[in-house]
């Protein structure tokens, strides 16, 4: 691998499609640069407005941000990200993420929240690449993934991770990769996108969205062949659907990410999430569902007032 300089940008505030890990040398390791990223519940100078804007949800639904961990007393942490020096495009990259306290000691001991001990959402800065990863442990505590990035420029990682006898938190973690970006594609407001054979569409109440006020989002999910609503959806991390939100900007931090689980409904072709978007602005959101035991990934842009 070419010996190219990593970009390495400290996350702006202390916060958070599957993947196999090849273990790599310590000296590797070693040889790696470090991204430190903080935990949004002790982020300096971001209000409690961002905290409650990952954890108010509809009753009736739930968030990663919420449930689990409420009400336990909150530890600051810290995430650092460990990356190769040489990154290139459309390679396997071996990803370490280390959990810290403020000492610098680490955290080894984390709860199981929907299936995994690590959530890590990876996306390109412009928005036009998506990827849900789980990193495992290795035996020093460390959580490890593998990655491919499929062109240059900037990428965020949102770690989403729950320590033992402590609150849900996040962390945003940045890296670049070295080669040219994907060429830019115009924002559409389409409503509808068909993966392989399944036709997944949109439903708003209202397309003039208003910052701060809760919202809707469903999908239905329609089989092509048939022309009939999708009814065997296979539970994907302990729900029938995963939406995953994040706001346009030059580089997102945690408080534009979003991540949250359907409300509970007896037509799992038809799934309705309760969410709120925090600002005015551009948004990319992401539906996830499993179908005949793949993974299929829904896009689309919303505009919000």
């Amino acid at each position: 691998m070419n010996r190219l300089v990593i970009a390495v940008a400290i996350a702006s505030s202390l916060l958070v499609i599957p993947g196999c890990y090849t273990p790599t040398s310590e000296a590797s390791l070693n040889e790696s640069s470090e991204v430190e990223g903080m935990d949004s519940n002790h982020a300096e100078g971001m209000g409690d407005g961002h905290h409650q804007h990952h954890q108010q949800h509809h009753p009736d639904s739930h968030s990663e941000h919420s449930g689990e961990g409420q009400g336990e007393p909150q530890k600051a942490t810290q995430a650092k990200l460990q990356v190769p020096s040489a990154i290139a495009a459309n390679q396997p990259v071996a990803l370490g993420i280390e959990i810290q306290d403020t000492a610098g000691n680490p955290v080894s001991e984390f709860d199981i929240v929907h299936e995994k001990k690590m959530h890590l959402i990876v996306v390109s800065d412009d928005l036009q690449f998506f990827s849900h990863l789980h990193p495992t442990q290795n035996e020093a505590g460390q959580f490890q993934v593998e990655n491919i990035f499929p062109s240059g420029g900037n990428y965020t990682l949102f770690a989403d991770y729950k320590p033992t006898g402590d609150a849900q938190r996040v962390s945003a973690l940045k890296t670049t990769v070295a080669g040219n970006p994907s060429p830019p594609k115009e924002m559409t407001l389409t409503r509808s996108q068909t993966l392989e054979n399944t036709k997944v569409g949109l439903m708003l109440p209202t397309e003039a969205i208003s910052a701060g006020e809760p919202i809707t989002v469903a999908f239905h999910l329609e089989d092509t062949q048939t022309q009939t609503m999708v009814t065997d959806l296979q539970p994907y991390l302990g729900e029938l659907g995963h939406l995953v939100v994040v706001k346009q900007s030059d580089s997102p931090t945690e408080s534009d990410y979003i991540h949250a689980h359907p409300m509970p409904n007896r037509f799992p072709g038809n799934l309705e999430f309760m969410t709120q978007f925090p600002e005015p602005g551009n948004y990319k959101i992401w539906g996830e569902f499993n179908r005949n035991g793949k993974i299929i990934a829904a896009e689309f842009w919303i505009t919000v007032q």
